[in-house]
């Protein structure tokens, strides 16, 4: 509690050193000693901070000016911002703060702060200058915020292309190692299993694809080496269009913990719960019918997040999630029928579809064209198993009763 209280105080620190206005600026000419930096941060220990950050600084020692330009910024009293986050719909907006203060919420967040100095020369320093002061206008501040293709990262190297026009060239080829989106992220992700298992479940297999080396850049670190690498014109040359990088603060070092319980852990425990529930019903000819409705129900219920986040959100990673082959929406519904003894005909058919659908999804894991994460194999072997023995366990009930029921009719 008193670490996020700490992380609080230093948010809201943060949002009053925003500053206010952009007048300020209006018309503003930079020195020929003013530098402009792309700033790094390091990952921080929360999902949301686990990739890091990129940020503009503007540092004009002549007049005093050290303005950090940040585009990872939203405004928590916008109307309807949960609904809005959730859906896809919410507007991040470019804001600008004192460095100092930018720098002393990561310090006390123990996130490492790197600087590039943009090998700039006084005229591309001012052309980039109007573009960030222009950006920063009321009217052109907010952007809809996407995480792979528009965000916090791409926001600058795509505004200094547009501010240097055919200017920048990266020379990224080293970057091609064949990661999709998906192996990207998974790279920052190790510390926090339980966020890496809700993004594999769900994001689409829209970010499965291959990512280009120019895409790479929507993560901060990479937007750093590729700045390493490029260069800009100037004079008729080629020059590098960053200066060596220099640390601002290096973060204590963080043991690695990602706790006893992680998803692959508690999932395979499930598995063999499952596995020796059903040996049990067998040996005892009983089928455990609240666990499959428990069991059902909240697989339908995962199936309806997953199938909402693709149709009824903007965010373009959500689409098209084969994650919907094994949780699926409408065993919500079927839930409630599988608390019966003998299963009805259309619900049994049901059943061993859904089984055939189990089996169909581990034969072809390794070809789907959507990575699953390795801890949904448990759980669909836990569905191929109990939808299988409520098959079995019905006919077998349903064979028994029915000599019975002949007798009674005679």
């Amino acid at each position: 509690m008193k670490t996020y209280l700490q992380k609080l105080t230093v948010a809201l620190l943060f949002c009053l050193a925003t500053l206010p206005a952009w007048a300020q600026f209006d018309g503003y000419q930079l020195s020929p000693q003013a530098k402009i930096s792309l700033i790094t941060c390091s990952s921080g220990e929360d999902l949301y901070a686990v990739f890091g950050h990129s940020a503009v600084r503007v540092n004009d020692p002549v007049s005093g000016l050290d303005v950090i330009f940040n585009y990872g910024t939203f405004d928590f009293n916008e109307p309807n911002f949960y609904l809005k986050f959730a859906r896809g719909k919410l507007n991040y907006k470019l804001s600008a703060a004192q460095f100092q203060d930018f720098v002393y919420s990561y310090v006390q967040d123990n996130r490492s702060v790197y600087e590039q100095e943009l090998n700039l020369n006084p005229a591309q320093k001012q052309q980039y200058w109007d573009f960030l002061t222009n950006n920063y206008l009321p009217e052109n501040r907010f952007y809809l915020y996407d995480f792979f293709f528009d965000n916090c990262a791409t926001r600058i190297r795509d505004g200094l292309e547009a501010a240097l026009p055919n200017q920048i060239s990266f020379n990224i080829s080293s970057f091609d190692e064949d990661y999709s989106f998906r192996n990207l992220i998974d790279l920052y992700l190790p510390p926090q299993p339980w966020g890496d298992f809700g993004i594999d479940l769900a994001l689409g297999a829209r970010i499965d694809q291959e990512a280009t080396p120019y895409q790479y850049m929507f993560l901060p670190d990479y937007l750093a080496k590729g700045f390493a690498n490029a260069t800009i014109a100037q004079d008729g040359m080629a020059a590098p269009l960053t200066l060596e990088r220099h640390t601002i603060f290096e973060r204590e070092p963080v043991p690695f913990a990602s706790g006893l319980l992680t998803p692959m852990v508690l999932f395979w425990a499930f598995f063999f719960v499952v596995a020796a529930l059903t040996v049990l019903d067998a040996v005892k000819n009983r089928r455990s019918r609240v666990f499959d409705m428990v069991f059902f129900f909240i697989l339908g219920l995962l199936g309806i997040v997953v199938l909402l986040l693709w149709t009824a959100t903007d965010h373009q990673a959500t689409a098209y999630n084969f994650n919907l082959l094994w949780a699926i929406p409408t065993h919500v519904v079927v839930a409630f029928y599988l608390g019966s003894h003998v299963l009805r005909e259309w619900v049994r058919k049901y059943v061993l579809f859904t089984a055939a659908l189990a089996v169909i999804v581990l034969l072809g894991w390794p070809f789907w064209p959507q990575t699953y994460h390795a801890a949904f194999l448990p759980i669909v072997l836990s569905i191929a198993l109990r939808a299988a023995y409520a098959v079995w366990f019905s006919k077998k009930t349903a064979t028994l009763v029915q000599p019975k029921s002949v007798a009674t009719s005679l």
